[in-house]
């Protein structure tokens, strides 16, 4: 059976038997998950692991039964070993690391980055109005400190509702052009294209240019910091905010490029404030587009309010 699909359909059920247990609410989840990972390979080697998953769900959480054992020299030996070999492995333990950012990853490249980091990962869907399977959370968040090996759940989005059909395109644009930024797959550029960073001269892209990381330079290193900083929200995540408008004639201090007089923007904002929080400006992408394709590229650097005036964000 598909891990994923089990997951999805029984996890609710499976908390619900953890309880009927005896177990608290609050630890449910981390019962349920550790016994999901355990079971992993059994779940997909079983048309109905249910019986299999429930069993090492009430093993996990009343513990096996003790087995027998035999006295003799060789099982004291046996003991003896084990004991020295517990205890060295007890004498360094590597210090904790902070989460890393899954900002702008689908749960299968988080998946995969965090188990490379030696972490055990378990994804779990999660209803939210962005991009089927882009991860919206995790648990511990991000920044926060996790243990090599532990057991780490990401969260991945479930669209659902009417209202999340409305924002479905502008969103799934947005982080598009965004994790083009972070390494991925790039969206459709127009034959020329222009790229203005913070005031700064603008550079033009000709053909496959635009396919060069490298030469969006700053543009690019802003959108990094900006997506890998971990922020006070429920993710730990910074929020990206998505409107289509036509942008104001000043952006904290830069004024906007002639070349986008008249034009409407995809405006993207990647904002590790808290909520509430409205000191300074994040940083702030518009995409511009001309037959449906980007042809102009404006990003200004994030700020911060030091009095009464806004200046560029330290990095």
């Amino acid at each position: 059976m598909d891990f994923d699909q089990y997951v999805a359909a029984r996890y609710g059920r499976l908390i619900e038997h953890a309880v009927l247990l005896g177990c608290a609410e609050g630890e449910a989840g981390t019962y349920v998950d550790e016994v999901l990972l355990a079971q992993r390979k059994t779940i997909r080697r079983t048309e109905d692991p249910d019986p299999v998953v429930r069993e090492a769900l009430e093993h996990a959480i009343h513990g096996a039964p003790p087995r027998r054992s035999r006295t003799g020299a060789f099982v004291a030996f046996g003991l003896v070993a084990v004991a020295v070999a517990v205890g060295l492995a007890l004498t360094y333990r590597p210090p904790p690391e902070p989460m890393p950012s899954l900002f702008a990853l689908s749960g299968n490249q988080a998946e995969q980055l965090l188990e490379e980091q030696g972490y055990d990962v378990v994804l779990r869907p999660a209803r939210a109005c962005e991009p089927e399977g882009l991860v919206v959370g995790s648990e511990p968040l991000t920044g926060r400190p996790v243990q090599q090996g532990a057991t780490v759940t990401v969260r991945t989005a479930v669209p659902s509702g009417v209202f999340c059909d409305v924002q479905y395109e502008s969103r799934s644009d947005a982080w598009e052009f965004v994790a083009f930024a972070l390494g991925g797959s790039q969206p459709e550029f127009a034959d020329t294209l222009r790229l203005l960073v913070g005031g700064s001269m603008p550079r033009t892209f000709l053909g496959d240019e635009a396919a060069d990381r490298e030469r969006w330079g700053e543009a690019f290193d802003l959108i990094t910091r900006a997506a890998r900083q971990s922020a006070p929200t429920t993710s730990g995540m910074p929020v990206l905010r998505v409107v289509g408008t036509m942008p104001p004639d000043d952006w904290c201090g830069v004024t906007r490029p002639r070349e986008t007089d008249g034009r409407f923007a995809l405006r993207i904002e990647i904002d590790p404030r808290a909520t509430g929080e409205d000191d300074g400006c994040p940083l702030t992408i518009d995409l511009y587009r001309v037959k449906g394709v980007i042809d102009l590229v404006v990003v200004y650097s994030p700020k911060r309010v030091d009095g009464d005036e806004a200046v560029t964000a330290s990095e």
